[in-house]
């Protein structure tokens, strides 16, 4: 009878560990999962409560007048379409092939998000590889829009170096900010104007800001990491 007493102890001290053992791996899982949720949306409530209202509240400041910017109808439009993927992922193309001999691609740097010497593909829709320079949009120097479209990730993943993930920080370029271009042996210094946020099949983001502005513009996916919105930062010759 002892013995009977013996094994039957025993054994509900090995189920009572056993259900200690599942509790704790539920709760290990279970923290696993809200952490990995946080990650992922933290970025996305911190980009809605302080950088989007950042960006907003710089609109109203544009040193270029609202009245000043020209028409969508002024640029390539008609020939722009806008591209929607099987993801949801949107994103700007064109036929038009601009004549004459044009430079094959020149190089983008911005100190303050520690990029250096990004290669940007002349009249390209190909940004997994280099930064695009939108086929048909004013060259670096030139009077008109130089539009550039780059990559971004969530921040916790941003690398200046990866052009997958290149302009993640993009948002974080305030007006004065530096953009150096160089190309075809010369070197063109552009300064931050003003950043807006905009509808990603917003194709009047392409037209020149004004009627003699020398700009360049850089484009990416806000909030970082997603594809909902488009960010735009405008900048100026000088």
């Amino acid at each position: 009878m002892a013995i009977a007493v013996y094994i039957k102890e025993d054994t509900a001290r090995k189920i009572k560990a056993a259900r200690r053992r599942e509790k704790s791996f539920f709760a290990f899982i279970s923290a696993v999962g809200i952490a990995a949720i946080i990650f992922a949306i933290w970025p996305f409530v911190t980009w809605q409560i302080k950088t989007l209202p950042r960006l907003t509240a710089k609109v109203q400041e544009a040193p270029i007048p609202k009245e000043q910017v020209l028409s969508a109808q002024a640029v390539l439009n008609a020939q722009v379409q806008v591209i929607k993927e099987p993801d949801g992922f949107t994103y700007f193309s064109t036929d038009y092939k601009p004549q004459g001999p044009r430079p094959r691609e020149f190089t983008v740097t911005i100190p303050k998000l520690k990029i250096k010497d990004a290669r940007a593909k002349v009249d390209s829709l190909d940004f997994y590889n280099n930064l695009s320079h939108f086929p048909g949009s004013a060259l670096p120097g030139e009077i008109g829009n130089s539009f550039i479209t780059g990559h971004s990730v969530l921040p916790q993943f941003n690398d200046p170096k990866n052009y997958k993930a290149i302009f993640t920080k993009l948002s974080d370029l305030e007006v004065g900010d530096d953009v150096i271009v160089q190309m075809s042996g010369q070197t063109f210094h552009y300064v931050v104007q003003y950043a807006k946020v905009v509808d990603p099949r917003d194709t009047s983001v392409l037209a020149p800001i004004s009627q003699s502005g020398r700009n360049l513009t850089l484009m990416t996916c806000v909030p970082p990491g997603t594809s909902t919105k488009r960010l735009v930062v405008i900048t100026s010759l000088i």
